[in-house]
């Protein structure tokens, strides 16, 4: 995403690059990143602002969400990410990072 696109985001929210990929498992990557959006969305006032794009292995989506959940979101990530670990066994990586 370049810097132009980062005025779609609502204002007061924080811009969310994830990234799910899939290495020694069977577990779908883009159906994984979906299911996490969809979760999170059902806690927070989430806006999707670039949608879920990617295949089985690799996927990556940008989100924003207001500024205050922020810390929120990363913390559900991570349980998430376990929680897919422990269904799916290791070789699933997670990652959330600022999209500023």
């Amino acid at each position: 995403m370049d810097k132009k696109e980062h005025n779609i985001y609502p204002k007061g929210h924080f811009p969310v690059h994830i990234i799910v990929e899939r290495k020694n498992t069977k577990a779908d990557a883009l159906y994984l990143l979906k299911k996490f959006i969809d979760q999170s969305g059902e806690k927070h006032p989430s806006a999707v602002v670039k949608q879920p794009t990617g295949d089985a292995i690799h996927a990556e989506a940008f989100i924003s969400v207001p500024f205050p959940d922020r810390e929120n979101i990363r913390i559900e990530f991570n349980i998430f990410a376990s929680d897919m670990e422990n269904e799916y066994g290791t070789g699933l990586y997670f990652y959330m990072e600022s999209a500023f």
